[in-house]
């Protein structure tokens, strides 16, 4: 429970940005998603206004055709008010009808409000055959259509307003379209405005088709809008907020290790050096130790060295590694022994500071001279052993007096290649030949010829992994005599109590 807590507290603690970040994308992503989906709807709905008005249109024009072939020319009497009366009630266009006659008059619909007055003054703006008009100056604004049957003979269709907006307009769509404009051969025809001033945040569109003109204006803030949009996207941002910074945080960790991990612990002093001593297979006597470092921490416990040595190869920290282990470690080898430490191709190639003076630096740190420190070179990553820069490095290092040492020889791109174009020091057997032993003999000849090609080169030879008696006695009958492995001691912390193991005599 106190690991899974603590893991929690450090996702947050890393994390939490993230989620920030990624909220804020989402949100921009929203509102830019949200405001084209909204510009769409607004030129979608200004499409189907104007093919509706000319629609509209259509069907008044005809409407009022229809009805005036029904009546007798000049003649305004009862039937004539009957019949504009129930075409009225039957019309799914016009909400009232009149006849206005040179010779018969006017006559309307019952409950008609028009007078005849309101007709005159919109045939006399312009010439006929067809008059619109539109009025809101009244309680119940209306569109008005005068046709021209024949000389001096006008029908007249009047429909009110907000009967049309129900065609034109879904009641979903009226919330975010808060202006509406509409204009029939540069006439208005139809308005409405529900805003007291225009708003900063708002969208506008415009659309001619023949003789319909439509102007739109719609809030960028619609509620009703805004509140679909978030109904599906907050989840979403959501999770997402809480999967991906996890994901990026195992994506920029290795194995669950974080780069402040790392350098909280070296702060701290949580990764602390251990000592495996190098022995001589006859007598058991000590020649040397190799340094390597254990990590514990204080909630997780150990962490093995696969987890957290490629992180801090990653990030260029094994070099501010060796120097904290070397702190440590001041003062503590034995004075006939030497110390064996690794360092990788990069660590003695790259140009951010001289391999030389770093080595040097640690044996100050050490107390120790350069001809008691070998440098076991890693093969993490291919070495272009051609390459003059490392050719000069590793001289440097031989004559300044260091032992140089290839580590898990044959295992890695390290070898017979490398050994022909620099010869080190020490090889160091990788324990899974030296298992071969008591195990698969198909390897033995592998093993066997490892160890006669380094007896021809006169390199040095280290056995890795020796576990058994049997493998100490094969590795002795082939003349290997240094030795590393369980059999002779398990890497572990050095304590002023438990001093390092002293060299046997022999």
């Amino acid at each position: 429970m106190i690991q899974i807590r603590w893991q929690l507290g450090r996702y947050i603690r890393h994390g939490w940005r993230w989620f920030i970040l990624i909220q804020l994308i989402c949100l921009l992503s929203v509102l830019f998603a949200g405001s084209l989906a909204l510009s769409e709807r607004l030129d979608d709905r200004v499409e189907e206004v104007v093919a509706a008005t000319d629609n509209y249109l259509n069907r008044g024009i005809d409407s009022l055709t229809t009805l005036g072939q029904e009546l007798t020319p000049g003649v305004c009497d009862a039937t004539t008010e009957f019949r504009l009366t129930e075409a009225a009630i039957h019309s799914d266009v016009f909400d009232h009808f009149a006849y206005l006659s040179d010779r018969g008059g006017y006559c309307r619909s019952a409950t008609n409000p028009l007078y005849p007055v309101q007709v005159g003054q919109l045939i006399s703006t312009h010439p006929g055959p067809l008059w619109l008009s539109f009025d809101d100056s009244t309680l119940t604004p209306y569109q008005l259509f005068v046709l021209e049957q024949t000389p001096g003979h006008y029908l007249i269709g009047m429909a009110k307003s907000a009967h049309l907006l129900e065609r034109l307009i879904s009641p979903r769509d009226r919330e975010f379209i808060r202006q509406i404009q509409i204009q029939v051969d540069q006439r208005l025809f139809y308005a409405r405005d529900s805003l007291t001033q225009v708003p900063w945040l708002s969208l506008q569109t415009n659309l001619s088709q023949g003789k319909v003109n439509a102007q739109m204006m719609a809030l960028l803030l619609s509620g009703d809008h805004w509140r679909r949009w978030l109904t599906y996207s907050l989840p979403l941002s959501l999770t997402l907020g809480l999967i991906l910074p996890v994901l990026m945080i195992r994506r920029r960790s290795h194995q669950g290790v974080l780069l402040d991990d790392l350098t909280t612990a070296l702060r701290r002093g949580e990764i602390a050096p251990v000592f495996q001593p190098i022995v001589h297979g006859g007598n058991g006597r000590v020649k040397g130790f190799e340094m390597m470092a254990r990590w514990t921490h204080p909630t997780l416990g150990k962490i093995t060295p696969d987890t957290f040595i490629p992180m801090m190869e990653r990030h260029g920290l094994l070099d501010n590694l060796l120097t904290s282990l070397a702190d440590q470690a001041r003062g503590k080898l034995p004075s006939t022994t030497y110390l064996s430490i690794n360092l990788s191709g990069e660590q003695l190639t790259q140009g951010l500071r001289d391999p030389l003076s770093f080595l040097l630096e640690l044996c100050h740190k050490l107390e120790i001279p350069a001809n008691r420190l070998m440098v076991e070179i890693t093969e993490r990553h291919a070495l272009d052993y051609d390459c003059p820069q490392l050719q000069e490095t590793l001289a440097l290092l031989r004559h300044a007096g260091f032992k140089l040492a290839f580590d898990d020889f044959g295992t890695g791109h390290n070898g017979i290649a490398c050994l022909r174009t620099f010869s080190p020091d020490v090889i160091k057997i990788d324990k899974s030949y030296v298992h071969t032993v008591s195990g698969d003999a198909i390897q033995k000849p592998v093993l066997d010829a490892i160890i006669q090609l380094a007896r021809k080169m006169e390199v040095e030879v280290i056995a890795e992994g020796v576990e058994t008696d049997a493998q100490r006695r094969f590795l002795l009958e082939r003349g290997v005599t240094s030795m590393q492995g369980y059999l002779f001691g398990r890497p572990a912390h050095w304590h002023d109590s438990c001093p390092l193991p002293q060299p046997a005599t022999a």
